[in-house]
């Protein structure tokens, strides 16, 4: 076989939650499983694919799931035992990986380019790595092959589950090209509505000259990156884990803005996308800066230390929200904002009481298998949305 100049794998746990529940107890296996709280006020958080051929889904009311399928069995959360088998698959890709960068607790990529003379075989390397961590967790795993991380990703989505997958080099956008334009990595519910008003349904689509100014007025002078993605041109590299200090997300508006609504609802996304991944890590953070860049280019920001680590959103909010109307100054438009969790240590047990603990440990659970839409605790209702860049 041709060598290839780059070769991702990328590897999704097939409903590792529900999944999870199988492995703790065997006598579930091929039962209409879901994870979630019980009615009147629970949610689905993650469903068993047997469960999901009566129509229940993640984020559905259980009373609603129930009525769908009364023979359902219901089982609570478990943080430790979703930890514990991470921390299994982790074992398996570090022995097989020289750089594996797990993007949730479920998913991974893996550069493999440098392992061709060992495996020469990218689908027999994937079938071993499917096997591995099957042996070593119980759970099964939709791999995929290909030259991205971005083509890896959609592969995987569409062969799930317990699939494997190969995108041979020179493939690329011809495999792109009849999938949903939503399938996409970055497009979400928002820009997908939006593509599906002016005719953009398929990946394919997003390349057609007849799309061109309309799409244009949508990404403006990110256009030609969304261009490369569609036909499977992406060179971001993998990253491997490495003991953080500090995480953060930021943004550059496509038009300047100096309307504090937008500026908090963006800061206040990240924070639940920033907190999200703390807590799937076991870390808490001891500081944060609030950073904005005004439409001349001069940027501020503001620091602060929290009274304790924190993990928990609502509870970081409020001196998040100060120090961004701090930095404020009053008709000055704003090109690009950001926040920073800095400080970060190991989550102590005990952090919170018992029932906000469970309450956080079924958001995660929701938001890891079906994305970090419209829920939140405490005074903030829905967090921020989907992030679109």
């Amino acid at each position: 076989m041709a060598k290839w100049l780059r070769q991702i794998v990328f590897g999704d746990v097939d409903a590792m939650f529900a999944s999870a529940a199988t492995v703790a107890d065997p006598s579930l296996a091929g039962k209409p499983v879901a994870v979630g709280g019980p009615p009147p006020r629970g949610i689905i958080a993650a469903a068993s694919y047997a469960v999901r051929a009566y129509g229940v889904h993640s984020a559905m009311p259980t009373a609603h799931a129930l009525k769908l399928c009364p023979s359902l069995i219901l089982v609570p959360p478990d943080r430790p035992l979703y930890q514990r088998l991470h921390e299994q698959m982790r074992l398996v890709t570090d022995r097989f990986f020289p750089a594996t960068e797990w993007s949730s607790i479920d998913e991974f990529y893996a550069d493999a380019t440098d392992l061709q003379l060992l495996h020469p075989n990218p689908a027999a390397l994937g079938r071993t790595v499917k096997e591995a961590i099957f042996k070593a967790t119980g759970l099964r795993c939709t791999v995929a092959v290909a030259t991205s991380k971005v083509v890896a990703k959609v592969a995987a989505d569409a062969h799930k589950p317990d699939g494997l997958a190969v995108i041979e080099p020179g493939t690329e956008a011809a495999f792109l090209a009849p999938r949903p334009v939503k399938a996409l990595p970055g497009i979400g519910p928002k820009t997908a509505d939006s593509l599906e008003q002016i005719g953009v349904r398929t990946i394919g689509d997003l390349l057609e000259p007849r799309f061109e100014q309309p799409l244009r007025r949508i990404w403006g002078k990110r256009l030609p990156i969304v261009h490369a993605l569609a036909k499977g041109m992406d060179d971001d590299p993998v990253v491997p884990d490495r003991e953080r200090k500090s995480t953060g997300h930021e943004t550059t508006f496509d038009h300047d803005t100096n309307d504090p609504a937008v500026l908090e609802k963006t800061l206040r996304g990240f924070l639940a996308e920033l907190t999200h991944e703390l807590r799937l890590e076991g870390l808490a953070a001891g500081s944060f800066t609030v950073k904005l860049k005004d439409s001349t280019h001069r940027l501020t920001t503001k620091q602060h230390h929290f009274s304790k680590p924190l993990n928990d959103d609502p509870m970081m909010w409020r001196d998040i929200r100060a120090a961004l109307q701090s930095l404020l100054v009053p008709r000055t438009k704003y090109r690009l904002a950001g926040v920073t969790l800095g400080d970060l240590v190991p989550a102590t047990a005990g952090l919170f009481d018992q029932r906000r603990s469970k309450a956080l440990a079924a958001m995660d659970a929701i938001i890891e298998k079906h994305g970090a839409k419209s829920i939140g605790l405490g005074g903030l209702g829905g967090l921020g949305g989907i992030r679109e860049e």
